[in-house]
């Protein structure tokens, strides 16, 4: 009998201790998770500050092109200029046969320069407002050219 009672007690010791264990697991499991969402909110809110999408819009009455930055915090818009001097523009840097002066085409090729040199004409400031830093179409014809990006060069058309 006496057998019995030191197994018993011997089992409710490793009972007591393996609950105590369980106790100190489960508050370090809890600070983790606790700490995961607190770097998971401070990434989402960088993540947000910095991404900004960018929309060519065509205006038909005019036949202009406007671009709209916007991100959570705000929303710009820059003008890009008329159908025919865009196409005038960015001509020269196209093989005549891969250059379409469509709306859908000028739209395309226009957002694809503005994402690739985002980080030259925008920023951020720290309330997440947008800036624009270059508000001309020559200027971000520049940029894009200064950064390679150009498929193929031409000089006459």
């Amino acid at each position: 009998m006496i057998k019995f009672w030191l197994k018993k007690n011997q089992l409710k010791k490793s009972i007591k201790k393996i609950t105590k264990q369980k106790i100190k697991l489960k508050n370090e499991y809890e600070e983790l998770i606790s700490e995961r969402k607190k770097i998971s909110n401070q990434v989402k809110t960088i993540y947000n500050k910095t991404f900004t999408t960018i929309s060519v819009v065509f205006d038909k009455r005019w036949k202009t092109y406007i671009c709209i930055f916007k991100n959570s915090g705000s929303q710009k818009s820059l003008y890009l200029g008329k159908h025919d001097l865009i196409l005038e523009t960015i001509r020269q840097y196209y093989r005549k046969d891969e250059f379409d002066n469509s709306v859908d085409f000028l739209k395309t090729e226009l957002k694809r320069m503005l994402v690739s040199i985002q980080s030259k004409i925008l920023s951020i400031t720290s309330d997440n407002k947008i800036i624009i830093k270059k508000k001309k179409l020559e200027n971000i014809i520049q940029l894009y050219e200064e950064s390679g990006n150009w498929d193929y060069w031409s000089i006459d058309n």
